[in-house]
């Protein structure tokens, strides 16, 4: 029941860190969740064989791997003509010349340009 429990008490964690207090109705509906989900979990466990178990675990370590992936860079500039701060992400950088300001319409020059070709 090991691949259970850990996904169960993951979940648990989450619901308790959310800040539910469980007399809360939130709160009710999400530990009611998490106890359902326990006595699921423990049910299947009584059906399931340990071959069985071992194969879900076995998938599931490969899906984590699978889902490892490069982590996304994100550029900050602030806009010259209304100061809002824009976030750009490192393929907007490199693909667009200029964007716009999402707060006045503004456009800021992007990516790899050189700076002789800025016109001020």
């Amino acid at each position: 029941m090991e691949y259970f429990d850990k996904k169960i008490t993951y979940l648990r964690g989450l619901c308790d860190g959310s800040g539910f207090d469980p007399d809360t109705k939130e709160g009710k509906i999400f530990h009611g969740i998490m106890d359902i989900l326990e006595d699921m979990a423990f049910m299947l466990e009584t059906f399931l064989d340990d071959e069985e178990l071992e194969e879900m675990e076995l998938e599931e370590m490969e899906l984590d791997e699978e889902e490892t992936e490069e982590p996304v860079y994100f550029y900050s500039f602030i806009c010259p003509n209304c100061g809002e701060e824009i976030d750009v992400d490192e393929e907007t950088m490199e693909t667009q010349k200029e964007i716009a300001c999402p707060a006045c319409g503004n456009s800021i020059p992007m990516g790899t340009m050189d700076i002789d070709e800025l016109k001020f």
